[in-house]
């Protein structure tokens, strides 16, 4: 091939996806059993500053502002040549994924910083969650996506945020409300007896399925229970590694790269 990666996470998918865009065959092995990494368990949320989704909705930051909030949050751990990368790269990577893959997320308008009374935080325009996903359009693939957390779902149920959640705390104070909750918690259990679990995924687990949709779109392979055993070495950088698949051990040799995800 010509990347190996080795990790279902986000990093991984997202590695494995740009390089398949780009027109490398790409090979992604995985540990485990199931795909997505402590990605899928996440809240599925990212925090990039600068990004279209925040122009789109006249959020302007002021110059420099998110580099402050960074240096104050980090204080000693601050690494301005890595700060200065994720500002630069990180708005190109969102509009790169937004606009060629079925990775999309949507941005709250009010979403505060942690620490929005501090040097360089804003009240919102930075953080953003992964859009829903039809989990049927992973097809077979479904049940090999990681499970979110128990502690986040209700009944098995994976829930959205913002306005999702309001109506689930008010589902005895309004009727409409009720509604929503009553249609929500039909249309899961009717997934959990057709497919054997939620087919709407939301937060980490949308981002993880999202990310194997746009892999699938983009034939890459993946390899499940299928560890790397070994980094091979050749005269001056690694060319590949050694991979426990079906039973065997399998050298993949990549030719431009492996990437540890």
């Amino acid at each position: 091939v010509d990347v190996l990666v080795v990790g279902t996470g986000a990093s991984g998918m997202s590695a494995a996806v740009t390089a398949a865009f780009n027109g490398l065959q790409v090979l992604v092995v995985e540990k485990e059993a199931r795909y997505g990494g402590t990605t899928a368990r996440s809240g599925g949320w990212l925090w990039i500053p600068g990004t279209r989704l925040a122009t789109e909705q006249g959020i302007q930051e002021p110059p420099g502002a998110a580099k402050a909030y960074l240096k104050h949050e980090a204080t000693t751990h601050f690494n301005e040549k890595r700060v200065d990368a994720f500002l630069e790269n990180g708005p190109k990577a969102i509009e790169f994924f937004t606009r060629n893959t079925c990775v999309q997320f949507d941005m709250p308008a009010v979403f505060p910083d942690y620490h929005a009374e501090e040097i360089g935080g804003q009240p919102g325009g930075r953080s953003m969650v992964t859009r829903p996903f039809d989990g049927r359009e992973l097809g077979p693939r479904i049940k090999q996506l990681a499970p979110p957390l128990p502690e986040l779902t209700v009944f098995g149920m994976m829930l959205g945020s913002g306005p999702e959640i309001r109506h689930f705390m008010k589902a005895f104070k309004s009727f409409t409300s009720f509604i929503y909750v009553a249609k929500r918690l039909s249309k899961h259990f009717l997934d959990v007896l057709r497919h054997g679990r939620g087919m709407t995924l939301t937060n980490g687990n949308a981002l993880a399925g999202r990310l194997a949709k746009a892999a699938m779109d983009h034939n890459v392979t993946l390899w499940l229970s299928s560890p790397v055993t070994k980094l091979v070495t050749e005269r001056d950088g690694v060319s590949g590694a050694m991979v426990e698949h079906e039973g065997k051990t399998i050298f993949v040799r990549a030719k431009q790269g492996v990437v540890l995800a």
